[in-house]
């Protein structure tokens, strides 16, 4: 009697038909599963309807287009087999340590001891303790755990090819998926993929289709535009920073919030007893957040505001130099000093406690643009910017747009911030001591 291959299939919106039966056992765990409760661009649906997408998702889509792309490296001899499936795994759980909300608590883990901190981002180093435990299951797959540790803990240069801020499969993946449930277009990844090699330790793209590396890097631009760095997306992710501090304040560590997926965070906000909590909760569920009535940025980049100037917003220019040594000032990222400037400027301004919103730039080294590698025909490595210079140039102005301080009111005390404008500003720039 045949006896039939066990296969286990599921479905995706995007790339169709995904066989998951290798890895079943990694997957039917409660720390994969739990990132079905994880929406990949956390509090982004409240702005766009369909962004319900999931961390769990994303997994699974970097999953399949890295064993395709393995698939074709093993082809052409730049890894093993046994590479190939260990990376397709690294894949798997390459966001396995993500807490609640994307990013957007990321900042928190800053409020640890020295001792605690990693060097790796908090994801990262949240998910090199997870698949500590996971070693048996893990294994059971045929994985050797020991060099997938290494992919995790990115001392193998082969996690690029998941990992690279370019061109690895995942970004790939979010970047389309996160495009699909927002702005309804797709980048043309699946072409550009085809021409992605592993050359010396690096993660190439064939010089014969750098116009298509380039379009991925505008259309990037545009996502972070239209998506990523939206203003009610920076300020609900601070609305949601700043209960979870209070969490924080009443003695839950760090790590306990972080184990929190998105509904579970949520739930302990609806039932907490905290006034800050609930007030901002209750806010957040009714659809009234806090308003922009002051934005700090770089001089250069004001005129590019003036069309959309209204008397509730108050934009103040400063020289370039002085915008960056403001933000570089470890107090203008920390949860505890963001605290007290807002309860400072409530008190300048005669606004009552708790209703002061201090917005700072949102992750800002993620969209600090790294040049692509192209691999050339006559073997060597150059930069994409060598060819597109300019391009080059316009994302690095593009970024540093919006690095900007947003100081922000709820509706009823916009105008009476907005109208003390000066005032905070000379307040926060006494307080960088510039």
């Amino acid at each position: 009697m045949i006896k039939l291959p066990v296969q286990k299939i599921i479905s995706d919106p995007i790339l169709g038909l995904i066989d998951i039966s290798t890895v079943l056992p990694m997957i039917d765990t409660k720390a994969f599963q739990s990132l079905a409760f994880k929406y990949q661009l956390g509090p982004a649906f409240l702005l766009f309807p369909s962004a319900t997408h999931t961390r769990k998702q994303h997994c699974l889509g970097a999953f399949q287009r890295t064993k395709d792309l393995m698939r074709r490296w093993v082809e052409a001899g730049m890894v093993t087999k046994d590479e190939a499936k260990t990376v397709t795994a690294y894949a798997l759980y390459h966001d396995i340590g993500h807490g609640p909300f994307s990013h957007t608590i990321e900042p928190l883990f800053d409020l640890l001891p020295d001792a605690e901190r990693s060097e790796l981002r908090a994801d990262d180093a949240m998910a090199l303790a997870i698949v500590k435990e996971l070693r048996p299951v893990i294994e059971k797959t045929g994985i050797d755990f020991d060099a997938m540790y290494k992919l995790m803990e990115h001392k193998n240069p082969l996690y690029l090819a998941v990992h690279d801020k370019n061109l690895g499969a995942e970004k790939f993946d979010y970047l389309t998926r996160d495009a699909f449930y927002t702005i309804m277009e797709m980048p043309g990844v699946d072409y550009l993929s085809r021409y992605i090699y592993f050359v010396d330790g690096q993660v190439v793209v064939d010089e014969r289709v750098i116009d298509q590396a380039k379009a991925i890097q505008d259309f990037y631009i545009k996502m972070s535009k239209h998506v990523y760095l939206r203003k009610k997306s920076a300020i609900l992710q601070r609305v949601i920073q700043k209960m979870a501090y209070e969490l924080v304040k009443e003695g839950m560590s760090v790590h306990d919030i972080w184990k929190f997926t998105d509904f579970g965070l949520l739930g302990r906000f609806e039932l907490s007893e905290n006034s800050l909590i609930k007030n901002y909760y209750q806010n957040l569920m009714s659809g009234n957040l806090p308003k922009t009535a002051i934005e700090i940025k770089s001089e250069q980049f004001v005129q590019m505001d003036e069309k959309r100037r209204d008397k509730s917003l108050n934009i103040i220019g400063l020289p370039e130099e002085v915008v960056e040594t403001m933000l570089s000032r470890k107090k203008f990222g920390s949860l505890k000093s963001l605290e007290e400037m807002e309860t400072g400027i409530a008190e300048l301004v005669g606004v009552p406690q708790n209703n002061i919103l201090i917005v700072p730039p949102l992750s800002h080294h993620r969209f600090i643009p790294e040049d692509v590698k192209v691999y050339g025909r006559d073997g060597s490595i150059v930069g994409l910017s060598e060819f597109y210079p300019n391009h080059f140039a316009a994302m690095q102005e593009y970024g540093r747009s919006h690095h900007l301080l947003r100081v922000c009111a709820f509706p009823e005390y916009r105008d009476q911030l907005r109208d003390n404008a000066a005032k905070v500003k000379n307040y926060l720039l006494k307080l960088a001591k510039i």
